[in-house]
This record gives C-alpha cells, structure tokens and sequence, in this order.
C-alpha cells in the first residue's frame, strides 16, 4: 500500500474501526486511543501491507491491540445498578456446588472431548461455530459431545462410588452453570 493513500484509508475506516473497539473496552476514551494506536502502528507497516488485504490486516491489528489493552488493565467493568436487577439473590439460596469432580473430568477427557466441551459451555459456541473452530462437520460434533459427556458421567460417577445413573444425568446442567 502506498503512504500517499492512508489519509483516505484512515478517513474510510476510522469509525469502523472506532466502533469495533469499542464492543471490547466498552470505554470511549480507551477506544479512541486504541483507535489512534492502530492506526499509528498500520502507517509504520504500511509499504508491507497489500492494498487488497488492508483492510482484514487494520482488524488484524485492531483485535489484537484491544486484547493486549484488556489483558495489561485487567480491571473492572463497572456496571449500572439497572444491570443488576434480574440477579437472584444468593443470600438465602443454596449452597454453592462443588465443581471440583467435574473439572478433574474434564481435564482427564482427551483433548478433542474436552475442547468440544470447553467451547460449547465456556465459550457458548454453536454447533457451527465449533466446527468451524476445528474443521470438522457438525455432525462429528455432535458425535463428539455425545461422547464426551458419556465419558464424563463414567468418571464422575467412578469419583462418587456409583449410584444411580439419572443422578448423574445433570453433567449438562451442572456444565451449563458453570
């Protein structure tokens, strides 16, 4: 790409770029120094950049910046009270249940088994996502999610010393708490 192009580059795409940031810092300021970062780091680049992949290179650059930001500030989001309204109160509610079982469970799943599981309940990816994710069909997702929460029930229920199996059926639920 060509230095005597940026200014129209950075005027076409400045506000893109500005409004994906922000949906990760969620701070008005932050995305515009972010902005600004960017785009100072995309000139300094900018003889090796072809002009047809500018634009997913700029991204490129915007998404990682905005991640190297979240990770060096590690704060808090503070949220309106509003936000809040719909959270149960915990103060009378049961006791906290001890996930320490099903964790082990997962970390002795082998690694396809505890991927599919990682990303469908802590990363609440789609079937689709997922095989996209790992280039693999959606129907050997399936398949391995079948497998994996199979294998999970043996474990816990090893763990527990037996018992009855429809006890052990709330892997998915306790997953989905999680």
């Amino acid at each position: 790409m060509k230095p005597e192009s940026f200014e129209k580059f950075l005027t076409d795409n400045e506000k893109r770029i500005y409004n994906y940031l922000l949906r990760f810092v969620e701070v008005d300021d932050d995305a515009h120094d972010l902005v600004q970062n960017v785009f100072i780091a995309f000139y300094d680049r900018i003889g090796d950049i072809e002009e047809k992949t500018a634009v997913a290179y700029l991204y490129r650059m915007a998404h990682n910046m905005a991640l190297n930001f979240i990770k060096q500030h590690k704060r808090m989001v503070l949220r309106p009270p509003e936000d809040f309204q719909n959270v149960r109160d915990r103060s009378h509610a049961e006791p906290e249940i001890d996930y320490t079982v099903l964790n082990n469970a997962i970390r002795e799943l082998p690694i396809k088994l505890s991927t599919v599981i990682h990303l469908q309940y802590y990363e609440n990816l789609s079937y689709k996502e997922i095989s996209l994710k790992l280039g693999i069909s959606v129907k050997a997702v399936e398949s391995l999610l079948v497998r994996a929460k199979k294998q999970l029930r043996k474990k816990i229920m090893k763990e527990n010393g037996g018992g009855n199996v429809s006890n052990y059926r709330q892997t998915d639920s306790a997953l989905a708490e999680q």
